[in-house]
């Protein structure tokens, strides 16, 4: 699979996943008189990206590296619960870098079809490579409601100073995630605090604190905004615990 992201660590930028469709709270059977569906937004992570927000696009880039990109893109049942397509995309075999990756055909779908925060779209997509014995796999995918990757990923991000790491732990839906930001010195690592909060369309979130600090208090703002905060540890965190504040 081209999944670039998988594994990353990040500095003062985050790198977030998505959530698997089925679980969405805003994710609703779509009519059948609403008209033709987009691929999801432009929105989140692939802001910068193409095709997103449009009907059958024929170029989908997530605005990442040439991995995430396809291209000559021809649709098939568009409209349907799932439409498939087939493009070209690099790819990159194990053990090689994105350099050495050749231009191929690949199949793309788009799929999770429904009304997410009251578009009508196809909330997720993904694509492959067949002819390497890659499979579509739903488990796998970007979810172009909310502009992420699925499933969550770790990000990890040093201070103003650089001697501190902040470590992100993040798991479950858009509508119900938890996870914890741990200060790692060394080899020692210790909960800031621990959270459970949603995510909403364009990266909005709303977090609130389980503890140790500030138990019961909540962070709303974007994956942007909580990006900068960790990226930049004593300009918006209390510089001795450097510990996070809350609302």
């Amino acid at each position: 699979m081209r999944h670039w992201w998988r594994n990353v660590a990040v500095t003062g930028a985050l790198v977030l996943a998505g959530s698997c469709l089925t679980w969405h709270p805003a994710f609703a059977v779509a009519g059948s008189a609403r008209g033709e569906p987009t691929l999801g937004l432009l929105t989140g992570t692939f802001a910068h990206g193409s095709g997103f927000g449009q009907v059958k696009p024929k170029t989908v880039y997530n605005g990442g590296d040439p991995t995430g990109l396809v291209t000559s893109i021809t649709w098939h049942g568009w409209g349907e619960s799932q439409a498939v397509g087939a493009g070209r995309g690099l790819y990159v075999a194990p053990g090689q870098s994105v350099a050495q990756g050749t231009i191929e055909p690949v199949r793309i779908i788009a799929f999770g079809l429904g009304t997410c925060n009251g578009r009508y779209m196809y909330a997720a997509v993904e694509w492959y490579f067949p002819q390497h014995k890659q499979a579509f796999d739903p488990s796998q995918f970007e979810d172009a409601c909310i502009g992420a990757y699925y499933p969550p990923q770790t990000g990890q991000y040093t201070d103003g100073t650089g001697a501190d790491h902040y470590l992100l732990t993040l798991s479950g839906t858009p509508g119900s995630l938890r996870g914890s930001i741990a200060r790692v010195s060394g080899k020692a690592s210790r909960t800031l605090f621990s959270f459970r909060g949603r995510a909403g369309i364009n990266g909005s979130l709303a977090l609130v604190s389980k503890g140790p600090f500030r138990t019961g208090h909540t962070f709303t703002g974007t994956w942007q905004t909580l990006g900068a905060i960790l990226g930049n540890c004593h300009s918006y965190l209390q510089s001795a615990s450097c510990t996070f504040y809350w609302g």
